[in-house]
């Protein structure tokens, strides 16, 4: 809907010769759009229709895209960027058994909440085995059951880091042992219950596991 300008303004229009102006501007539009649209735009009639619209100076609106501040990705280090930087390396001459036994009973009550023991029957096993494949070990207390290598049978400690191949356990004796997964058997105790790791078949990094799928595999006995 046109809504007509007060008397007044234009009175003050015709003053200033604003209405001369207007004419001006508008033969300057009509000549342009002639000069610059393409022919077959022309014979369309669009001169038409861009001579009547109108460009809002005021509250524009401007499009998200560039408003919107670009996103930067987040980044990781490398593998080799940890290694120099030594992050996961553990000082095996400066550890203590004792400061880690925190760590084993918050292992502990962790693996009491994951399993649940009280509602615990035989018939569940399966399904048990199964969270305790994907379960953090960090903390828990090791033994080398069996091993190619005889100086590793019967060491027993606290995990304080797996790795793909690795166990690194503290004994009580403050001694870093770090075993290898290979051609080794592991066992802990939760309960009445003992479970057995065998290290051939648990050569993966503990963050995969969580996510992996295992399948029953044949056992071949060291």
């Amino acid at each position: 809907m046109n809504i007509p300008l007060p008397d007044h303004v234009i009175k003050h229009s015709a003053e200033l010769g604003l209405e001369k102006n207007k004419a001006v501007k508008k033969d300057f539009v009509e000549a342009f759009l002639k000069r610059h649209l393409p022919r077959n735009r022309l014979l369309k009639g669009e001169d038409e229709e861009i001579k009547s619209k109108f460009l809002m100076l005021d509250n524009t609106k401007t499009s998200k895209a560039s408003n919107k501040r670009p996103t930067r990705k987040k980044k990781t280090l490398t593998s080799r960027e940890c290694k120099n930087l030594k992050i996961f390396k553990v000082d095996k001459t400066s550890q203590s058994y004792e400061s880690y036994l925190p760590l084993h009973q918050l292992w502990l009550e962790y693996m009491e909440e994951l399993v649940n023991f009280n509602s615990f029957t035989p018939g569940r096993m399966m399904n048990v085995q199964q969270r305790l494949l994907k379960a953090d070990l960090h903390g828990s207390l090791l033994t080398v059951q069996r091993s190619k290598c005889p100086s590793y049978v019967g060491v027993t400690g606290i995990l304080l880091q797996e790795t793909r191949n690795t166990f690194l356990l503290i004994t009580k004796e403050n001694k870093v042992k770090c075993i290898p997964k290979q051609h080794s058997v592991f066992t802990f105790t939760l309960g009445t219950y003992q479970f057995t790791i065998y290290g051939n078949n648990f050569r993966v990094r503990s963050s995969e596991r969580a996510v992996r799928k295992f399948k029953s595999k044949a056992t071949v006995d060291l």
